[in-house]
């Protein structure tokens, strides 16, 4: 009994020893194989009443630390995402080029003020006329085509947030897959450490598109959520899916209103419930989060940049303010100013004080009443109180609803056609207007002022009077600039601004007027672009704006790489960790496998002993 005892206990030892043997030899041959982890053979004494029968061994086990497996995940994700609005915001740097470079926006604009210049010297000439024409169709088609870069990235980042939707739904399903053969496997063999393996290498590819919690099951399985915490896999993966656009402009916006939303969005499907995962800020990090990012953030802070340069290039051109005339009415006293001409989107300038309090208001001309009320962010300056006006109405309405915003000792008249009153309270003496103007866009090139449409809204050439009707008209003015087609079929219209008297054909006041406009006067930006804040927006003349827009831009470009550079080394660190833990060390299996062969072989010689043992025994009974 004895003597069957220890052949049972050697032949255990031997069955333990080559199941070891085979665990290491598959280590070091998938040594370098991505995704395979170590796997380890745990044994154990076989008791029987108290007494050791031999060895026994469970099937192979991995040997991972989960919290750092997270963490190398975490990492990996935010790597690919800062990699990822690196490798966009480097093409618009590059389109965009330095603030000093010949190919920059800002050089562009250098080069109109030089051409300008030259024709302030001599107007009458009209070869150096026509070089102006050329600079501003330059620096129009610039503008157009940093607008067209900007529509296509933004058209590549919804093809690209599709194509990883696409694909993290097939992991879904994958995991989901493997999940299900783990379950069985651990009813039966135990032996899951592969389909581990195999798991894990979709969980990581997926973490990296999205960022995602992954939760131990009792019975082997994971179950996955986003960051935010939306299921996508429990007893069964959620389905994902994205509706896709194929074209992009300015306009193309995301909204949490399906009415309102022209872009794509990304929905989870689980049963019968539906949810918009852009909307409930499901996606934090990842490739996909980066993308989304660009499309709805990044790359339209970029197109509203542009924008904002070209509508003040063509205000700033063309605008001219106009100071109302003194009246005295009664006892009261103000101003007047005649609002024929204006054009939606143009404005009246008022200023007054109230018990020694001064308010500037700006009275905005709207023809969509349906975006009233205007808000006072709705023009640059974060000074002023902004009143929205239907102008679509009789001007006694119009008249009735300017009382009805101002205070009761403001008060608003209209004593004929399209002129409007603007006086105090009089013998009340509460109030005083200190100023009343007008600015407006004029349609004309000449007899209204020495400013000029130069640039005009390609949509129909009309002229750009930053109307806030139908979305308004700044939104993607960058991608419609055009030079005004009457100025190219007439270079004399650069310097005549009056008709009656005709200007000379020398005079160079209109050309010095427009170089002033372009370097020397100083106009506020809008803050929602990203350059300056709601409470001290940008402050310069258009060059300074530009120069500072291209700045913007590489310094933007220059973040993302170092961000790239800071998260690789974080990623890299962790990855060599986890590789030092997880990972195949072969030195470690070859001592490993030379302690096994010597297992192996004491097992054998035990086994070779009992048999001669028992033989010797067989003999003596015969």
């Amino acid at each position: 009994m004895t003597l069957t005892n220890a052949l049972n206990a050697s032949i255990s030892g031997l069955n333990a020893t080559q199941a070891g043997i085979d665990v290491v030899s598959r280590n070091i041959a998938n040594a370098g194989t991505p995704g395979y982890t170590r796997k380890t053979l745990t044994t154990q004494n076989q008791l029987v009443d108290g007494r050791s029968i031999g060895v026994a061994y469970s099937a192979a086990q991995r040997d991972i630390d989960l919290l750092q497996q997270q963490q190398l995940r975490v990492s990996k994700a935010d790597t690919i995402a800062a990699q990822t609005v690196a490798n966009y915001l480097s093409r618009i740097d590059t389109a965009m080029g330095a603030s000093d470079s010949g190919i920059a926006i800002s050089s562009r604009l250098a080069e109109l003020t030089d051409a300008l210049q030259a024709m302030a010297t001599t107007p009458e000439n009209a070869a150096i006329r026509a070089n102006v024409l050329n600079e501003a169709d330059d620096l129009a088609d610039s503008l157009n085509s940093m607008s067209d870069l900007i529509q296509t990235l933004r058209l590549e980042a919804e093809a690209g947030i599709g194509a990883a939707i696409q694909e993290a739904d097939v992991l879904l399903k994958r995991i989901e897959t493997i999940n299900d053969q783990i379950v069985r496997a651990n009813a039966t063999t135990g032996d899951t450490a592969d389909l581990a393996d195999q798991r894990d290498i979709a969980i990581d590819r997926l973490a990296e598109l999205m960022d995602i919690n992954v939760v131990s099951r009792s019975d082997g399985a994971v179950s996955l959520f986003t960051g935010g915490g939306f299921a996508l896999l429990d007893s069964a993966a959620a389905e994902l899916s994205f509706d896709e656009r194929t074209s992009m402009d300015a306009t193309s916006v995301y909204s949490t209103d399906p009415s309102l939303r022209t872009v794509g969005t990304i929905s989870l499907t689980a049963g019968s419930t539906s949810v918009d995962l852009i909307a409930a800020g499901a996606f934090r990090s990842g490739e996909i989060a980066a993308l989304v990012e660009l499309r709805d953030n990044t790359l339209t802070e970029a197109q509203s940049q542009l924008d904002e340069l070209a509508s003040e290039l063509m205000l700033s051109l063309s605008e001219e303010t106009t100071n109302g005339t003194a009246v005295v009415a009664g006892a009261a006293s103000g101003f007047e100013v005649d609002t024929a001409g204006m054009l939606s989107g143009n404005t009246i300038n008022l200023g007054y004080t109230i018990g020694g309090t001064t308010t500037n208001v700006t009275i905005v001309k709207v023809e969509d009443p349906s975006i009233l009320p205007l808000s006072n962010t709705a023009t640059n300056n974060p000074n002023d109180t902004v009143i929205g006006i239907d102008w679509t109405q009789p001007i006694a309405d119009i008249v009735t609803d300017l009382n009805a915003a101002l205070p009761a000792a403001v008060v608003v008249s209209n004593p004929a056609g399209t002129t409007l009153r603007f006086v105090d309270d009089g013998a009340g003496a509460t109030s005083d207007i200190n100023s009343l103007s007008t600015t407006t866009t004029p349609a004309s090139l000449t007899d209204a002022g020495t400013g000029i449409a130069l640039f005009v809204d390609g949509n129909g050439q009309t002229i750009y009077s930053n109307s806030l009707d139908n979305g308004g008209q700044k939104t993607g003015i960058a991608q419609r600039i055009r030079v005004n087609n009457a100025v190219v079929s007439d270079s004399s219209l650069l310097v005549t601004y009056n008709t009656s008297p005709a200007t000379d054909v020398g005079d160079p006041t209109r050309p010095l007027d427009l170089i002033e406009r372009l370097t020397n006067d100083i106009r506020s930006y809008a803050a929602d672009v990203g350059i300056g804040s709601p409470s001290a927006p940008f402050e310069g003349s258009i060059d300074a704006f530009a120069r500072r827009v291209v700045d913007y831009q590489a310094s933007q470009a220059a973040n993302a790489e170092n961000a790239v550079s800071s998260f690789k080394i974080i990623r890299d660190t962790l990855q060599a960790q986890y590789d030092a833990d997880a990972g195949v060390d072969i030195d470690a299996e070859m001592s490993n496998l030379l302690v096994l062969e010597t297992a192996y072989s004491a097992n054998a010689r035990v086994m070779t002993t009992v048999q001669e043992l028992m033989q010797i025994m067989l003999n003596i009974g015969r």
